[in-house]
């Protein structure tokens, strides 16, 4: 018996949709990009039969970039008994059509997040469809398969809906499974490169994984948990098996990151907890972005999360107005879930935020709070979509009961262009209308927030334009574009009038040091590098990660410096590390208008040990080379977080290089390291602190995973940081 499990192609004037895998299937935006989420469901039920010894495999037409012709031919020529097909409430029209057009003799099972392929109906109007499974379902093919190999009646089959004695037989549903004993997902034969969810850019190549199904919570509008988990049910994977797939994902297939696809993923602080003691136990030394409730979090596990590698987090936030979250029955503290973003991103955590416009009670009074709310909150990303009430949802039965719902056609229920619903004062138009305004604004402010980068100015106009004509005409683009440029215009020299030279002179005036050209400024959480009044570092620009045993490290930017002036020529900043009497001291002396010294002390009151120290700067990422005692190199894409592999690993000087167009405001910033390394090795790469930029340090040598030391001071680095100006058209230095 040969068995295809299948994801339909799908797409639609030039869009590709995303379908299995996805609890929001729709066709996706430009903005998009690359996303395309994994089919969980799919890739177990694949390795399930395998493991059971059928003869199965999965095809994935859609990350595969199969064409309709192409898909049909691969299905001739397999010629498979059994064709499994996931499927959902926005393509079934579209995947009953392609799947009678193929005209294949093999018995057809048709799944997935979707109730109306329950109805009986639904068999007795689609004769080509043979069974079709409720619910998640795994388990629920294997044994159909197993009795239909063994000639056996289905009447015991939980969860299939099948035809019978001229009828059709419904099954009682199948209880929920124990997630342990599920294999791993088949992930052999697909294009893994092709699936990509990656929050706050975590590092790539990245690997989707689930830790756990379902959510304790009862929000009326999730799909997945009311249509695929019968209610709110959580279950999760042991520990240990979670991080045995991750191990065995990082060191044998190579991936850098990992994104945890979980409908919740953070329930239950103690497993939390476990989860992380075990990352670090094995010293996976690898990156992780999770989906995950904001009021479920507190500071302990933000922080253990951290020291274990987490990138990035998606909170649902949904709205900014407490009663629309109570219409929904959220159930969450706006307050709790304001304060928790702003503690992840202090401690260098990037956020994705999820909005939902068009809730029950909505306004366009409560719209404007809400995308208020999330250009206030500053994350990393966020997505707005139309709320969407999916059949088999308590949102679609009390928005049908109340007559909010405008349209029967199941293609407009994808959140994404268009809304299925109404209110008194809102008309799915407006709804739609917003969540397009919701993302101009979002894009202003990304522009804004980015001070108008030369390359991303760029990108946002050229597809801006292009999309305004296609839509507008040329005489609304240019009325526009004239306003952009006004609104550009305006802002730009309101933040010259903030951030003038001057004003950057007058305070390392006052509070750090003024050098020639050169300006250092502190500010509580780093000290900042100007250069003629250009901004050189990002970020915190200077800094270092320090993890002590038994110390309280907190963050790089959780642990607030103290900044002293002995004298004009010279700063002190001291940081303490609480729990174990460490205090961190760094020294800035002023050597010459073009260099200066960084001293990095700590001062210990009793013997402890340093498991990780990275010191350095976290400079803009206008620079594209970097340079060394044997020669110079182009940086890696800014969200490839590897280390550059330096010609000389032990070079006494590592520096970074602008481009020529650059040439008259940017400066070489050199890094020398020739006063003493104290066992530290020369590193550069991108920065992966919740701000994309180039970093130039040192770190410990691979293998001194501890480094002891002694009550008292000791030195960590003596280093001198030098501005260079090139004059590339005269191919010198100055």
């Amino acid at each position: 018996m040969k068995i295809s499990l299948v994801n339909l192609p799908w797409r639609s004037f030039g869009r590709e949709g995303v379908r299995a895998g996805s609890r929001w299937p729709h066709l996706k935006a430009r903005s998009e990009k690359e996303y395309l989420p994994f089919p969980f469901f799919l890739a177990y039920a694949a390795a399930l039969l395998k493991k059971n010894g059928f003869n199965a495999r999965l095809i994935d037409a859609i990350a595969s970039g199969l064409s309709y012709r192409r898909f049909s031919r691969r299905m001739r020529s397999s010629r498979p008994d059994i064709l499994v097909c996931e499927t959902s409430t926005v393509t079934l029209k579209h995947d009953l059509r392609v799947l009678k057009g193929l005209g294949s003799k093999a018995e057809i099972i048709l799944c997935g997040p979707d109730v109306n392929i329950r109805r009986p109906d639904f068999l007795r109007e689609n004769g080509f469809i043979k069974y079709v499974l409720s619910g998640e379902y795994e388990f629920t093919l294997l044994e159909l398969l197993q009795h239909l190999d063994e000639g056996r009646g289905l009447d015991e089959v939980k969860g299939i809906i099948y035809r019978s004695n001229g009828g059709v037989k419904i099954n009682p549903a199948r209880p929920l499974v124990d997630l342990d004993r599920l294999p791993w997902p088949l992930r052999e034969g697909l294009p893994m490169s092709r699936y990509n969810d990656a929050p706050g850019d975590i590092p790539i190549p990245s690997v989707q994984m689930m830790a756990s199904r379902g959510c304790p919570f009862r929000c009326k509008f999730c799909l997945w948990p009311q249509v695929m988990y019968q209610g709110s049910h959580y279950r999760a994977r042991s520990v240990v098996d979670v991080v045995d797939e991750m191990e065995y994902l990082v060191r044998n297939s190579g991936y850098r990151s990992v994104y945890f696809d979980d409908d919740t993923f953070n329930c239950g602080k103690e497993r939390m907890l476990g989860l992380c003691a075990e990352i670090k136990k094995r010293g996976l030394n690898i990156f992780w972005a999770i989906m995950a409730r904001a009021d479920l979090m507190d500071e302990e596990i933000l922080v253990n999360m951290k020291e274990a590698g987490l990138f990035a987090v998606k909170y649902g936030v949904e709205s900014a107005d407490n009663s629309l979250l109570d219409n929904i029955n959220k159930g969450m503290s706006l307050e709790k879930t304001e304060a928790v973003i702003k503690m992840t991103r202090a401690l260098g955590i990037k956020t994705h935020l999820t909005f939902t416009l068009g809730l029950p009670g909505e306004t366009r009074q409560t719209i404007k709070k809400t995308v208020d709310f999330a250009l206030k909150a500053d994350p990393e990303s966020l997505q707005f979509s139309l709320a969407t009430p999916f059949p088999g949802t308590e949102f679609y039965r009390e928005m049908k009961e109340n007559g909010r719902i405008i349209s029967a056609d199941w293609a407009r229920y994808d959140g994404s262009r268009s809304s299925a619903l109404a209110y008194d004062d809102l008309s799915a138009g407006e709804l739609e209308r917003a969540m397009r305004s919701a993302y101009r604004r979002w894009a202003m402010h990304r522009l804004k927030r980015a001070r108008f980068d030369r390359l991303g100015l760029k990108a946002y106009c050229r597809y801006s334009l292009v999309n305004s004509i296609n839509s507008n005409g040329i005489v609304m683009t240019a009325y526009k574009v004239s306003r952009f440029a006004f609104r550009y215009a305006l802002m730009h020299v309101r933040e010259a009038l903030v951030s003038s030279p001057r004003k950057i002179e007058n305070i390392a005036r006052e509070k750090g040091l003024k050098l020639g050209r050169m300006s250092l400024v502190p500010d509580g959480r780093g000290l900042s590098l100007f250069w003629g009044g250009l901004k050189l570092t990002r970020g915190r620009g200077f800094y270092s990660f320090l993890n002590f045993e038994g110390a309280d490290n907190g963050s790089d930017g959780a642990l607030k410096w103290d900044t002293q002036r002995p004298d004009a020529g010279s700063i002190i900043l001291r940081r303490l590390y609480d729990g174990a009497g460490i205090e961190e001291i760094w020294k800035i002396t002023a050597l010459d208008e073009k260099q200066i010294g960084w001293d990095v002390d700590i001062e210990i009151k009793k013997e402890t040990g340093v498991r990780q120290e990275d010191i350095g700067l976290a400079l803009t990422r206008k620079y594209r080379k970097w340079i060394e005692e044997w020669g110079e190199g182009r940086f890696p894409p800014l969200n490839d977080y590897r280390e550059v592999e330096l010609r000389n690993a032990r070079s006494a000087v590592v520096g970074v290089r602008g481009r020529r167009a650059l040439r008259n405001t940017l400066p070489t910033v050199l890094l020398d390291l020739s006063a003493g390394n104290n066992g530290f090795l020369p590193s550069v790469g991108n920065s992966a602190e919740g701000h994309h930029g180039r970093l130039l340090g040192v770190r410990l040598a691979r293998g001194a995973r501890v480094r002891r030391y002694a009550a008292g001071r000791h030195r960590l680095l003596s280093a001198r940081i030098k501005i260079v100006e090139e004059d590339f058209a005269k191919g010198g230095r100055r």
